[in-house]
Formats: structure tokens, C-alpha cells, sequence
């Protein structure tokens, strides 16, 4: 698209208040726009579900087309219901009250035993990327300095998205930390992708 755009009528894909910001899709069926809060805030308007049609203004930012003005909106007609996501565990949170040991005199009563960790799944990275590459956004499920391997859960439904040390230092990082909210670049079949870029957001 050009460097600016009037009156464009685009839909919005996927809005995260928690985020801060979205994508529309335009009307025409050229591609995606990326939306801040900032621009709905410069209008007093609220959060906007998925569905929502917008008309607005579009330029060609830094890292591809965004909305840059609203000038007219309108909820969808059967808007979609909230998908309930599972809260994350707070750093720091208080340990779980541990089970009073029966008082055996002065026999100490031994801990009970540990159950033993599930192995994590690991995948076979492939020699050459297959299938078209895809930008998304997720949050890092898990990353082991063992395998030196990890998954992205997408925020979007499909399958979680696998990488490896190899990805983080073509990206210019050396590690990630679980619950760490990433862009990513992946390429796959869609039960199987595999991240070729991470971007720390």
C-alpha cells in the first residue's frame, strides 16, 4: 500500500486489551493493519471485539501498515463470545501450606516421596523450513537449557510453535524465560510449526 490511506473500511481481526493493541483486516483483501490503543484512546472510543468494522485512516509505519485515525464504528451483528484464558501462576506467590507429618515420638516421619517430572516434549527441528512463512504473536510456554529447545503458544488458536537455541541466536538472543510475550516467524504444517525468528515484545 502507499504511505497513507483515507477512509479505508477494514475489520478488526483480533484486539488484546491486556496488550494494547490488535490487527484489522482490510476490506479489499490486501493484508493486515496493526492497531494501537493509543488510536482508539485519541478518539474516546472503547476496546473493539473481533468482527468490529472500522473506517479509518492507514499509513505505513516502521513495521508495515497501521491505523492512524478512526472516523466511524460498527459492532458486529452476533458478536463473539469471550474465550476464557487460564490465568498465569504470579511470580512470587506464596508456597502451598504443606500437610502436618504425623508425630511418631521421637522416630522423624520421612517426607513422602516425589512424584517424578513428565518428560517435556521435544521435536525434531527440520534441516529446511517448509510451507509459507507466517508472523503471529504468542507467549513462551516453556524454554529448557537442556535441550536448548522451547514452544510459543500462540495467542491465536493452532498448534504451540516449536524453536530452539539456533532461532534465539539468528534472532540476536541468547535465552527466554517462561511467560515471555514473543513475535515470531514460523514456517510448517499447521499441526507442526517451527519458529525461524523471535522477537522479544
Amino acid at each position: 500500500m502507499s504511505d497513507e490511506f483515507k477512509n479505508v473500511t477494514a475489520t478488526v481481526k483480533w484486539f488484546k486489551p491486556e496488550k494494547g493493541f490488535g490487527f484489522v483486516r482490510l476490506a479489499d483483501g490486501t493484508g493486515e493493519a496493526f492497531l494501537h490503543a493509543s488510536v482508539l484512546a485519541a478518539s474516546s472510543l472503547p476496546n473493539p471485539v473481533e468482527g468490529t468494522t472500522l473506517v479509518c485512516d492507514m499509513a505505513q509505519g516502521a513495521k508495515g501498515p497501521q491505523v492512524v485515525a478512526i472516523h466511524s464504528v460498527t459492532p458486529p451483528e452476533n458478536p463473539p463470545a469471550p474465550r476464557a484464558r487460564p490465568a498465569r501462576p504470579q511470580r512470587g506467590a506464596a508456597p502451598v501450606a504443606q500437610q502436618p507429618q504425623p508425630d511418631y515420638g521421637d522416630v522423624v516421619a520421612a517426607p513422602p516421596p516425589r512424584a517424578p517430572k513428565p518428560p517435556r516434549e521435544r521435536r525434531e527441528r527440520p534441516v529446511e523450513p517448509t510451507g509459507p512463512a507466517v508472523m503471529a504473536y504468542g507467549t513462551v510456554r516453556w524454554y529448557n537449557l537442556d535441550s536448548q529447545s522451547g514452544l510459543i503458544e500462540p495467542w491465536e488458536d493452532g498448534a504451540d510453535v516449536f524453536f530452539d537455541r539456533a532461532t534465539l541466536r539468528l534472532s540476536g538472543l541468547e535465552i527466554v524465560a517462561d511467560g515471555e510475550d514473543v513475535r515470531y516467524v514460523a514456517y510448517g504444517a499447521e499441526d507442526a510449526p517451527v519458529a525461524q525468528r523471535v522477537e522479544l515484545l
